[in-house]
């Protein structure tokens, strides 16, 4: 269960950019959220967010899930309204993708890592971005769960990377 100081730190962020509605569908009073972005979001929307996988989107409860310091930093550090500027702003994104479209994009990439490197304190940019050079995943039918990937170093399996993470 989140500590009264989660609760209180989360409850005064839900009042300030954008975060009172869901990032993807607007429902209000978002009871969960994707700490990878740093947004609100619904309880159905929560599910489609897991369904990415913890990779592409950790999800936590408001209210009933524990939380460590850095998740609560990465909330400090995103918000909706800065998520959704950032993500237009981006060429590689456009309002209406699918949904796992859009969370496979180079955009999506760059602001979960910009979360990640603002919450540890340090300051980031699209230059310095490792996920600069990322490349979407195919969603192709035909690809599998023992997908390869290439790499600088050549041919990576899912279960490779999984491993690395």
């Amino acid at each position: 269960m989140a500590s009264p100081r989660t609760r209180r730190v989360l409850s005064d962020m839900r009042g300030r950019d954008g975060n009172n509605a869901c990032f993807e569908c607007g429902a209000t009073n978002p009871q969960w959220v994707s700490v990878s972005y740093g947004i609100f979001i619904c309880l159905e929307c929560s599910g489609r967010h897991r369904g990415l996988g913890v990779h592409l989107s950790f999800v936590r409860s408001v209210t009933m899930d524990k939380w460590k310091d850095l998740e609560i930093e990465k909330m400090k550090a995103g918000g909706n309204g800065k998520a959704k500027a950032f993500f237009s702003s981006q060429s590689d994104y456009r309002p209406g993708m699918n949904f796992t479209e859009k969370y496979n994009t180079r955009a999506a990439a760059l602001y979960r890592d910009k979360i990640s490197t603002l919450a540890d304190g340090r300051t980031w940019s699209i230059e310095g971005s490792p996920a600069r050079h990322h490349q979407p995943r195919s969603s192709s039918p035909a690809q599998s769960s023992s997908s390869t990937v290439s790499t600088s170093a050549g041919q990576m399996s899912s279960a490779d990377i999984a491993s690395h993470r």
